[in-house]
Order: C-alpha cells, then sequence, then structure tokens
C-alpha cells in the first residue's frame, strides 16, 4: 500500500492530463495570435532584427530557428498559421504526440528567432511542451481516445517522464527561492512593495491593489515561503501515506493562488498562465473521483448501425467528448427493439437506465441532459428555435450518410496499441537521462554553488531546455524605467516617437507605458533599459518603418535624426520617489551622409 501510494504521488491522472493538454493547445494558439500583430517588427527583415543581423551578431550554433529560413512576412503568416493549427491539435488530441512534437519545434523555432523579446513564460512553455512529448495525455475528452477506445485499467501514469516533469516544476520554483536571497525577500519582506512600484510592469488594478494596507509584506511573506515549502511537499507528498493526495492539491491550489495574484496585478507575459496550466497537470485523483460523484448522470446506452462506419464514429466521439466512459456503445443488431426503432425512424437510438429510448434529436436531447459538460445548456438546446435547426440537420445528415462517411475518413478507427517492451525501456532510459540532465542544468544556474557540467550543459541546449529561474532575483528592480525618443524630421520640425507628441521636452513616463502595445514590446524595451547598444537594433527598425515602409506619422516628411533616451527613478520606502536620471543615451541617424 505504501509503494501504492509513492507510485501515484509521483504520477499523473489521466483526467489531469487531458485537462492539461486541452489548456495548453489553448496556451499555444493565443500565443501564436498575440505575435501576429508584430510579426513583422520582430520576425521579418524589415524588422528590428533582419536575419542577417541576427546571424551576424546574436546567433549561436545550437540556435536553430526554421523561422530564418525566410525573412518575409507572408512565410512568417504561414508558420504562425501552421502553429496555430498545431495548438488546435493538441487541444482537441488529434494525433496528439505529433502535434506536440511539431509544436515544440516551432515554438523552439520562434523563440530562437528573436531573443531579445523572450521571458521566463517561453522557457516554462518549451520545457513542459518538450516533457509532454512523452506523457499519455490523449486518455480523456480527445479525438485519438474516441478513435483507439482506450481500455483503462487504472487512473493515472507513473514514469520517468513524470518524475521528469516533477523535477522540472521543482526547478522552477526552488532554485527561484535559492536566488532569492536579498534582505527584501528574507528580513525585510518588502520585494513585492519594490515589484509593484516598477511602473512599467503594474497593471490597472496592481496600482489600487498596491495601495492596500499590509499587502506588500504579507504578500512577500507568502510568496517566499511558497517557493520553499510548495515544491519540497510537491515531491515529498508521499510522507502523508493514503493523504498524500490532501498535500498536492493544497500546493496546486497555493500555487494557482500566487499566480492569479500576479495576473491581477502586473504585465509579465504568458508566465503565470503557462504556470496556471502546467498546475492542472498536479489535480490529484482524489479531486477528479469527488466531482464525478457530484456530476455523474446516470448512464446512456448508445445504438448505431452497425453497416455505417460513420455511425460508430459519431457515438465513440459523443461518448469521450461529453458522456462518461460507462456509456454503453451497442449495434441495432444486438437489440431487436433497437433495430426496429432504426428502421422505422432511419435513426440512431439512446436508451436510459429507465429503460426510454429517444430517436433522431430527441436522442441528442437525451445525450444533453446526461453529459457534465452539456447539460447546463439544456434549455438552449430545447428551445423551440434549436430543436427545429437541430431536427433538419439530423434529417439532412441520417439520409447523406455516404457523403458524411467520405467528409470523416480523415477520422480512422484503430485497435489499441501494443506496448513493445524494447520501446518502452528505452523510452523510460531517455527519461531518466532527462531527470539527470534537468538536474545538473538547474545546479548550473546557481552561481554561488559554483558547479559546473558542461556535457549536461551542452546537452541542454542542444534540446533548448535551457533555463534560468532569476525572475524578480536576488530581488526586484529598484527603479522605474522608461525610454524616450526625441526625433527631428526632415521639415526641421519636431516629434516624440513612441507618443507622437510634439512636445519633446516633457517628461513622458506615464505616456510611454501607455504607448506599449504589447508584452513583446514592454520585453523588449527592458531589455533596451539594461542595454543601450540595442539601440541600433530599434533605431534602424524606426528608419526603415518611417522612411521605407511608410509608416511615418506625416505624410511626405521622414525621419532624419533621434535619441534613445533610458530614464530612471529610484523607489523609495513610504511610496517615495528619487531624482529622475538619464542612464543611457543612443543617437541614430537614418541616412548616411548626415552621419558622415
Amino acid at each position: 500500500m505504501f509503494w501504492e501510494n509513492i507510485k501515484q504521488s509521483f504520477g499523473f491522472d489521466y483526467r489531469s492530463m487531458s485537462l492539461y493538454r486541452v489548456l495548453l493547445g489553448f496556451i499555444i494558439v493565443i500565443g501564436a495570435v498575440y505575435r501576429l500583430p508584430d510579426l513583422s517588427a520582430f520576425y521579418t527583415d524589415m524588422g528590428i532584427l533582419p536575419r542577417q543581423t541576427f546571424l551576424s551578431e546574436l546567433a549561436l550554433p545550437w540556435s536553430f530557428s526554421l523561422h530564418l529560413a525566410s525573412g518575409s512576412f507572408a512565410v512568417m503568416f504561414i508558420f504562425f498559421i501552421i502553429q496555430i493549427l498545431l495548438g488546435l491539435m493538441v487541444l482537441f488530441g488529434y494525433h496528439t504526440r505529433w502535434a506536440l512534437i511539431f509544436s515544440y519545434i516551432l515554438n523552439v523555432s520562434v523563440h530562437n528567432r528573436n531573443w531579445l523579446i523572450n521571458n521566463g513564460g517561453d522557457d516554462v512553455l518549451r520545457s513542459i511542451l518538450f516533457l509532454s512529448i512523452f506523457l499519455p495525455l490523449d486518455r480523456y475528452f480527445s479525438f485519438d481516445a474516441a478513435r483507439t477506445d482506450y481500455s483503462l485499467t487504472k487512473k493515472y501514469e507513473a514514469s520517468p517522464w513524470t518524475i521528469a516533469f516533477f523535477i522540472q516544476v521543482f526547478a522552477i520554483y526552488f532554485v527561484s527561492y535559492i536566488l532569492k536571497d536579498h534582505p527584501v525577500w528574507r528580513g525585510e519582506y518588502t520585494a513585492v512593495y519594490y515589484a509593484l512600484r516598477v511602473d512599467g510592469l503594474v497593471n490597472p488594478l496592481g496600482f489600487i491593489i498596491r495601495e492596500i494596507p499590509g499587502f506588500d509584506t504579507v504578500s512577500t511573506i507568502f510568496t517566499i515561503f511558497l517557493e520553499w515549502a510548495g515544491p519540497l511537499l510537491l515531491l515529498f507528498s508521499f510522507v502523508f501515506a493514503k493523504y498524500w493526495w490532501v498535500s498536492r492539491t493544497l500546493v496546486v491550489l497555493g500555487f494557482w493562488g500566487l499566480h492569479l495574484g500576479i495576473i491581477l496585478t502586473m504585465w509579465i507575459g504568458v508566465f503565470p498562465y503557462t504556470c496556471l496550466v502546467m498546475w492542472c497537470l498536479f489535480i490529484p485523483s482524489g479531486v477528479w473521483d469527488y466531482l464525478e460523484k457530484k456530476l455523474s448522470k446516470t448512464s446512456l446506452t448508445l445504438f448505431y448501425d452497425k453497416d455505417c462506419g460513420f455511425c460508430l464514429k459519431m457515438v465513440r466521439l459523443i461518448r469521450v467528448f461529453f458522456l462518461s466512459r460507462k456509456t454503453l456503445i451497442k449495434t441495432t443488431q444486438e437489440d431487436p427493439k433497437a433495430r426496429e426503432l432504426m428502421e422505422l425512424h432511419h435513426s440512431w437510438v439512446v436508451e436510459n437506465t429507465d429503460g426510454q429510448r429517444f430517436v433522431k434529436y430527441q436522442a441528442f436531447l437525451e445525450v444533453v441532459k446526461h453529459s457534465w459538460l452539456l447539460a447546463p445548456f439544456y434549455f438552449l438546446f430545447n428551445s423551440r428555435a434549436v430543436t427545429f435547426l437541430g431536427a433538419k440537420c439530423y434529417h439532412w445528415v441520417s439520409h447523406h450518410r455516404p457523403v458524411m462517411g467520405k467528409l470523416s475518413q480523415f477520422f480512422i478507427l484503430l485497435p489499441p496499441k501494443k506496448d513493445i517492451l524494447t520501446f518502452r525501456i528505452l523510452s523510460w532510459l531517455f527519461g531518466l537521462f532527462i531527470c539527470l540532465t534537468l538536474t545538473m542544468w538547474n545546479l548550473t544556474t546557481i552561481k554561488k554553488f559554483h558547479f559546473e557540467s558542461p556535457f549536461f550543459a551542452d546537452v541542454t541546449r542542444w534540446l533548448h531546455l535551457y533555463q534560468e529561474w532569476n525572475m524578480f532575483s536576488p530581488r526586484p528592480k529598484p527603479d522605474s524605467v522608461w525610454i524616450e525618443i526625441p526625433a527631428v524630421l526632415t521639415d526641421g520640425s519636431e516629434i516624440e516617437l513612441l507618443t507622437k507628441d510634439r512636445d519633446i521636452y516633457s517628461i513622458k513616463n506615464e505616456a510611454f507605458f501607455k504607448s506599449i502595445r504589447s508584452e513583446h514590446w514592454r520585453k523588449f524595451y527592458f531589455n533596451l533599459t539594461d542595454r543601450i547598444d540595442y539601440g541600433k537594433y530599434l533605431g534602424s527598425y524606426l528608419c526603415r518603418s518611417w522612411n521605407e515602409l511608410g509608416e511615418g506619422y506625416i505624410k511626405n516628411v521622414k525621419l532624419r535624426k533621434f535619441d534613445i533616451n533610458v530614464y530612471s527613478q529610484l523607489n523609495l520606502l513610504n511610496n517615495e520617489k528619487a531624482n529622475i536620471e538619464k542612464k543611457f543615451s543612443w543617437t541614430h541617424w537614418c541616412f548616411d551622409k548626415d552621419l558622415k
């Protein structure tokens, strides 16, 4: 029994893995869609980092990127559309493993195309995508589950790959805890105070929340304690024996609370959303068993025509996506009464536990009534208008089975896959190797340990599992920073490029924060405030977009010269601020003759 508890505590429930897969698909799709408005600026040769510049100044031998194949907008757009389609395949669980493999490759590719806009969320996504390839994420709520019809003899999966996932999540938070060794985290408890005073990272709600008395202190203590205790409880929950799942549930709730708090107060990209999804994987079986008991509906029996392959596909899909696994699927040929109803109404047949039988659209309504997902919308499906349309649609489908059969040819039913011992052993050995690789790499990122492991560092880079969990470490930035770009046009007039303000002399910190178009621009600007030499990339892009692409604010007037000025204002306690200082400045000329 104790050994079983250990296995379960290092395993993932199949239902948790399916929820995680669905939300991971959303993250992939939304991440690609979110990048589309900035596609030209960040991924083409007319943008901030043309391919020639990247390859000559920033590329490394292991920085593989398919997105370097072309610098055109059209090709980049196709890449992102493919990424969206792969995300949808992951979401619905269609050829799940292949969809995850190619999603991982394309995410690595897009991250390696422009490092200047990546953040911790990209590291998390890249790592969990790689590990997800080796997990059975398609056992519930997926097209793969419908076409393969898995017979599950247990509720969870435990393997070296689930352990690798535990190590990865442990590293994200515990390494972050070790690196947060500054007094503002461990003694003064003012870290969140300083983090929420970096105005460029705080969202409108955050400006309100940060003024609540005591919020900064309590949230700092909660964060540092959770990053210490949470990973330890996650890894050693088996010591609680049969109550291991209680410990796991509390850890999941704690980290959900942490990341929801970040979302409510700060702009830091996809990191908190990806972590919320990641923690869904750790929901223990006890939670699902409780929910199934509360939400369980009486089971149904679905009858279909044995001679109709399309019909079998549909009833399998209906069971997988809307009903419980206890739902029975039978052919009408097995039941004379069901066969009689089928031939009389040219319809499938649904039978409930009371022995009542339904056909056509009424059969679908019975499915809705017993569905954990659709039952709340029964009133809508049962409305007069929807019932009328549903009956018409069903009539058309039932009388055009050959057409529907051809349209569903892509959905091929398969026998359950055989477990090949050789492949399983190789997979487990590789999983153990990845466990060791993740451990060794994360030890090298803690500089005070003075730990080096060149071999595993190379493996990590080539697999693109490189990661550093130093967000707000060793302390949050103590100052607010912003950028101003006063420019001179060819007609002699002046303008501030980011805010489009003709007044270039007044302080424009708040206007700058409002002008940030996306989280990727925010990340680039913050990188620029630390590395003013990145100003050459932004400067060249602004000249091209204004003078060559005609994206300037004033027609028939070209951009001639501008300065990129970085300002800083130190945040002090008690909501006080120090004097404004100019940190860096970069001067850029758009025309060679002016530069000479």
